[in-house]
C-alpha cells in the first residue's frame, strides 16, 4: 500500500492529467480504516487507489490489511500487471478501486451506487483510464475497479479460474460494506460493464456467489452469450506460451505441468511471454471458462442452460452497442494480419465451433467466408471485415439475450443502439475518416459516459447533448430502473422495455427515436450459424450441433499440438496500435 508523502506532488501530476484542483476532502472512515481524497472544481470527491483485496499469483483474493493513520487516496495510477507497455508501472497485487461521490453526500443519504468493470479483451486496461464524473455530478456515487488481467486474472486448468471474475465479487462484497461511508446505498447497487467488463457483469447474473450484491446491470457491448465471451479451448494458448519459457512436458498432468512454468515464471518473462492477443474471431486467450469441477467454483454450468434453468440473479438490464461496432477492429489489423486471415480463415472460427471436427470446421469457415466475402479476398472487403467484427462481437446476440432474459427473468430489458459521431467517439477517429462505411465503433459509447483518464476534454455543444441525455437515461435508470420514468424537454421519447417476442432499441443520435423489431435481425446468419453448429450451452439457443464428430481441446493433447504448431497467427502489436485516448504514453 502506497501513501503519497507529498500531496504537491500528486497535485502536479493531477494537474498534467487535466485532472483536479487538489482540496482534500474531509477524513471518513471505512472498515480499514479511515482516509482522504481529493475534490474536483465539478464538486466530486474522487477517492483513489484503495484496497479492497490482496491477492498473490493463482490464489483467490483475500481481505485487504487495515492501516494506521489516515489513507491518502489520492493517487490516481495504478494498473493491474499486463503485457501493454503504457503502463510502466504494474504489480501483481493490484486490487484496488476509485470511490466517486457528490461533494457532500453523506451516509444517510443512501444515493444509487455504480460499480464499473473496465473492458480490454480480459487482457489490458485500469480504472485509472475512466473518471465517471458525468454521472457522479447527477446525484449518484460510482466505484471503479482494477481486477486481474491475462493469464493472471483468466488462466483455466489445474484448478485455476476465473480470478478476475472472483477479483470483481471481492470488490461487489467490499462495496456492501464500505459505500455506506460514501453516502451509497448497499440496497441499490447497478454493475456495469463495457465489452469485456460487460460480460464480466452478465457473468455475475448467473453466478449465486454473487447473489445479492447488486441489484440492476448495465451491459455495453457484451454479454455473457457472446461468442468471444468464453474461451472453450483454454489449453491450446496455455500450451502454446508456455513453450516460451520452458520445454512443456507432453506426458502426465499437463495441466499441472503447465501451471508449474506459469506459476515459477518471474512477471516480465510471464508478461512477454503470454504477451499479443488475436484480433481473429476465435478466442480472447485467457477467458472465464465454466469451472464447475474445480474448487470454489463461479460459474457452475454454461450460460445458455443457467439462463434456461431460470436459477439466475434476476435484475433490470439496460444493455446496447454501437452501430458499426467492427470499425476498431477493422481498423486495428495491418496488411499481413489480414493476409493471415485469408490463409488460416479456419483457425479465426469462435471457440464455440472447436467441438467440431477439423472437415466440419473448413465446412462452416466457408460457408462465412462465402456470406461476408463472397469471392473476394479478405484484405480486399472493408465491409465484410467490419461486418463480421460488428456481428462476433455485439449483434449476434445482443437481441437474442435481451429476449431470453425478458423471458426468464421477467424484469425489464431495455436495449439502446448508439450511432452518434461527435468529438468523443474516439475509436473512429484512431480508424480515420478515409474508412466506409462511417458509423459509431466499438468504445465510441464509453466516453459519453466517462471522462477519459479525468481529463476535461473540449466538448462540441451536440457533445454536450448526447452527454447530457445518455448520462441522465443511466443515472434514471439506476435509481428507478427505468432510463425514461417520464417525457421531458430533454428526454422526449419513452423507451419501452423489449419483451420475448418484441425488441424495442432506443437509437441514441442526433435525435432520439425508438425502433421496434419483432425478431433479432442483425446478424442474423452469424446467430444461425451458431445455433446450428455451436458448443451447446454457449449459444443463445438451443443449439442443433449439426457436426458429426465431437472433440474435446480440454484434455487432448494431441488436438492441443495441433493447434500450438500454428505460428502465432494472427496476432496484431497491442504496443503501437492503440488509440491515445484509450492508453495515454504516460511518463
Amino acid at each position: 500500500m502506497k501513501i503519497l508523502k507529498s500531496s504537491i506532488t500528486n497535485c502536479l501530476y493531477l494537474l498534467y492529467l487535466g485532472g483536479c484542483l487538489c482540496t482534500l476532502t474531509p477524513v471518513l472512515e471505512i472498515s480499514q480504516g479511515k482516509l482522504r481524497g481529493l475534490r474536483s472544481a465539478a464538486g466530486v470527491n474522487k477517492y483513489y487507489g484503495i484496497p479492497y483485496a490482496t491477492c498473490k499469483r493463482f490464489q483467490p483474493p483475500k481481505e485487504p490489511k487495515k492501516w494506521k493513520g489516515v489513507f491518502n487516496a489520492v493517487n490516481m495510477v495504478g494498473y493491474c500487471a499486463q503485457a501493454v507497455t503504457y503502463f510502466h508501472t504494474y504489480t501483481e497485487d493490484c486490487l484496488q478501486l476509485d470511490v466517486y461521490t457528490p461533494e457532500y453526500a453523506k451516509p444517510e443519504d443512501k444515493l444509487p451506487v455504480l460499480v464499473f468493470f473496465h473492458g480490454g479483451c480480459y487482457y489490458f486496461g485500469s480504472k485509472s483510464q475512466y473518471d465517471p464524473e458525468f454521472l457522479v455530478t447527477k446525484n449518484v456515487t460510482a466505484v471503479v475497479i482494477n481486477y486481474r488481467l491475462g493469464v493472471l486474472g483468466f488462466l483455466c486448468l489445474h484448478d485455476v479460474a476465473n480470478l478476475g471474475l472472483k477479483d470483481q465479487l471481492a470488490a461487489l462484497k467490499w462495496t456492501k460494506r464500505n459505500i455506506a461511508a460514501f453516502g451509497g446505498d448497499p440496497d441499490n447497487v447497478t454493475i456495469f460493464g463495457q465489452s469485456a467488463g460487460a460480460s464480466s457483469a452478465a457473468m455475475h447474473m448467473l453466478s449465486e456467489k454473487s447473489k445479492g450484491l447488486f441489484h440492476k446491470a448495465i451491459l455495453m457491448s457484451g454479454n455473457s452469450l457472446s461468442p468471444w465471451a468464453f474461451n472453450l479451448e483454454p489449453i491450446v494458448p496455455a500450451i502454446q506460451d508456455a513453450r516460451k519459457l520452458a520445454t512443456v512436458p507432453m506426458n502426465g498432468d499437463i495441466e499441472k505441468n503447465l501451471y508449474n512454468i506459469f506459476a515459477k515464471a518471474p512477471l516480465p518473462d510471464l508478461l512477454t511471454a503470454t504477451a499479443g492477443i488475436i484480433t481473429s474471431t476465435r478466442y480472447f486467450k485467457y477467458s472465464p471458462c465454466v469451472d464447475s469441477n474445480f474448487t470454489d467454483p463461479f460459474l457452475r454450468d454454461a450460460p445458455y442452460n443457467i439462463i434456461k434453468s431460470g436459477n439466475f440473479n434476476k435484475v433490470p438490464i439496460l444493455t446496447g452497442s454501437t452501430d458499426l461496432e467492427g470499425l476498431l477492429f477493422y481498423g486495428l489489423h495491418d496488411a499481413k494480419s489480414l493476409k493471415d486471415w485469408d490463409q488460416y480463415f479456419v483457425e479465426r472460427l469462435p471457440s464455440v465451433f472447436s467441438w467440431c471436427s477439423q472437415e466440419d470446421r473448413k465446412v462452416i469457415a466457408e460457408k462465412f467466408r462465402s456470406y461476408y466475402f463472397g469471392k473476394k479476398m479478405v484484405q480486399s472487403s472493408v465491409r465484410g471485415i467490419i461486418n463480421i467484427y460488428s456481428d462476433w462481437l455485439a449483434e449476434a446476440t445482443r437481441d437474442a439475450f435481451s429476449n431470453l432474459m425478458a423471458l426468464y427473468s421477467q424484469q425489464p430489458v431495455y436495449n439502446y443502439v448508439f450511432s452518434y459521431q461527435g468529438g468523443r467517439n474516439f475509436a473512429t477517429a484512431y480508424v480515420g475518416k478515409s474508412v466506409t462505411p462511417e458509423g459509431a465503433s466499438h468504445m465510441d459509447d464509453i466516453f459519453y459516459l466517462h471522462k477519459p483518464l479525468g481529463q476535461s476534454l473540449p466538448l462540441l455543444n451536440s457533445d454536450k447533448l448526447i452527454i447530457e441525455r445518455f448520462t441522465t437515461m443511466v443515472t434514471n435508470f439506476m435509481k428507478y430502473g427505468d432510463p425514461t420514468p417520464r417525457r421531458t424537454k430533454l428526454l422526449p421519447v419513452a423507451w419501452p422495455p423489449s419483451t420475448t417476442n418484441s425488441t424495442y432499441v432506443m437509437r441514441l443520435d442526433h435525435v432520439l427515436s425508438v425502433i421496434r423489431k419483432s425478431q433479432p435481425v442483425p446478424a442474423r446468419f452469424f446467430l444461425d450459424m451458431l445455433c446450428t453448429y455451436g458448443h451447446e450451452g454457449y449459444v443463445p439457443c438451443d443449439s442443433r450441433q449439426q457436426c458429426n464428430l465431437k472433440q474435446s481441446y480440454r484434455y487432448k493433447s494431441i488436438e492441443a499440438e495441433r493447434f500450438t504448431s500454428i505460428n502465432d497467427f494472427g496476432h496484431w502489436s497491442i504496443h503501437s496500435q492503440l488509440p491515445f485516448p484509450i492508453f495515454p504514453d504516460m511518463p
